[in-house]
């Protein structure tokens, strides 16, 4: 009866991954349904950027894009876009001017391999895309 008992203390996780944040400390009680431990798989990992309105229209899905991140500045990792928006994420009151519209911006996520998990969630980062 007691190792039924433990075994209802044990938590799985539903993947195999990294952790990156933990909740609760050995002994404090969980509430239902709480987060206990926060799992990421960084085997790949998304990038979200914003182009201006005047280049959305050169921005394909499956276009390679450069990135670069300040920890490893040498280096140049190869993403692919996965998906454009399809409505901005800024859109000024009054848009009368061309240099009005091109303050709207919409969002494209990138994913890219991360098989040496090196890039991290958080990372600040830059994305080149070749026009």
């Amino acid at each position: 009866m007691r190792d039924v008992q433990l075994a209802k203390t044990v938590v799985y996780a539903p993947t195999s991954g990294v952790v990156l944040t933990r909740s609760l400390e050995i002994g404090e009680m969980i509430a239902p349904g709480g987060p206990v431990i926060e799992v990421a798989d960084l085997a790949q990992v998304e990038l979200t950027v914003y182009i201006s309105e005047d280049r959305y229209g050169q921005v394909k899905l499956g276009q390679d894009v450069e990135i670069v991140v300040d920890s490893f500045p040498t280096e140049v990792f190869i993403g692919t876009v996965a998906a454009i928006a399809d409505q901005a994420e800024f859109t000024p009151r009054n848009v009368q001017t061309v240099d009005g519209r091109k303050s709207t911006v919409f969002a494209v996520k990138i994913v890219l391999s991360n098989p040496e998990g090196k890039l991290k969630p958080g990372m600040p980062a830059d994305a080149r895309i070749r026009f």
